[in-house]
C-alpha cells in the first residue's frame, strides 16, 4: 500500500509539471489539434475519400490519425522529462530514498500514459466541434480504450531506453520522429493506394497501419478479427522488446550498484 501511494504522489509531481508548462501543452495538445484544423479546413477537401473529396469525408477519415499522432508527439516529451529528471540529478535523489525501484519508473510510465490519454481526449472534443461524429458501441468503444493504452505503453516503453541514454535534452526526444515518420508514411492521414508503389509496399507492411486501421474501424462501431489480431501482434510486440531494453539500460544505470 505505501508503494502505490507513492506511486500516486510522483505521478502527481510529473502530471502537475505537464500541465503547468506552456511548452508541453503548445506540442502534445495545441499543435495537434493546430494541425487537424490545417490537414482538414486546408487540405482534406482535395484528397480523395472512397468515390469522391469532402471536408467531412476527409475528418471522418483522418481523426483516428491524428489521435495516435497526438499521442507520439507526447512520447517526446515523456523521454525528454525522464532525461531531465536524469540529468539534474531528481533520479539519483529518488533512489536515495526508501522507494521501490519500479515505483520510479513506473510513475513516469504511468504520468506518461495518463497525459497521452488527456492529450487524445482533447483532440478528439476538437474534432466533434469540427463535425466529427463515431458510431462507437460500447464494445468498440472498450476496444478503443484499451488500444489507446496499449499504444500509449508501447511508445512510453519506447522512450524509456532513450531518454536513460540521451546526453542531452534536446536529444532525448528525437526517437519520436520515427514514430511520427512512421504515422505519416501510413493510411494515417491518407490513403495507401494513392502512394507511389515503393512508399506504398512499405505502408501495407509497417505496424502503424493496422494499427491505425483498427482504431478506424472502432470508431465506425466495427471490431474486424483480423486487422485486431495484426494490430495486437504488433503492440505486444513493441511493449515486450522495449519493455526488455527499458529494463536493462535502467537496470544498468540505477541498480547494478
Amino acid at each position: 500500500m505505501k508503494s502505490f501511494k507513492q506511486l500516486i504522489v510522483l505521478t502527481k509531481r510529473i502530471l502537475r509539471q505537464n500541465f503547468t508548462d506552456a511548452d508541453t501543452i503548445t506540442t502534445v495538445i495545441v499543435m495537434p489539434a493546430f494541425l487537424l484544423l490545417f490537414f482538414v479546413y486546408v487540405l482534406g477537401g482535395n484528397v480523395t475519400i472512397g468515390n469522391h473529396g469532402s471536408i467531412q469525408a476527409y475528418l471522418n477519415y483522418a481523426l483516428p490519425g491524428f489521435l495516435l499522432l497526438t499521442m507520439t508527439m507526447g512520447a517526446a516529451y515523456t523521454s525528454m522529462q525522464i532525461n531531465n529528471d536524469k540529468l539534474s540529478g531528481m533520479l539519483d535523489r529518488l533512489h536515495s530514498l526508501p522507494i521501490k525501484r519500479w515505483v520510479i519508473l513506473g510513475a513516469h510510465t504511468l504520468a506518461s500514459i495518463l497525459f497521452m490519454l488527456i492529450a487524445e481526449v482533447v483532440v478528439f472534443i476538437v474534432g466533434l466541434l469540427m463535425g466529427y461524429r463515431p458510431d462507437l458501441t460500447l464494445g468498440s468503444a472498450l476496444v478503443m480504450l484499451l488500444l489507446s493504452i496499449a499504444f500509449a505503453l508501447g511508445i512510453t516503453l519506447m522512450a524509456i531506453p532513450f531518454s536513460l541514454k540521451a546526453k542531452g535534452y534536446a536529444g532525448a526526444g528525437a526517437f519520436s520522429y520515427v514514430l511520427m515518420m512512421l504515422l505519416m508514411v501510413s493510411s494515417a492521414l491518407m490513403p495507401v493506394q494513392g502512394m507511389a508503389k515503393p512508399i506504398r509496399i512499405f505502408a501495407e507492411n509497417q505496424p502503424m497501419t493496422p494499427i491505425v486501421n483498427l482504431a478506424r474501424d472502432l470508431f465506425a462501431g466495427d471490431i474486424v478479427v483480423a486487422t485486431l489480431l495484426q494490430a495486437s501482434i504488433w503492440l505486444l510486440v513493441l511493449i515486450f522488446v522495449f519493455a526488455i531494453f527499458a529494463y536493462k539500460r535502467y537496470r544498468k544505470m540505477f541498480l547494478t550498484n
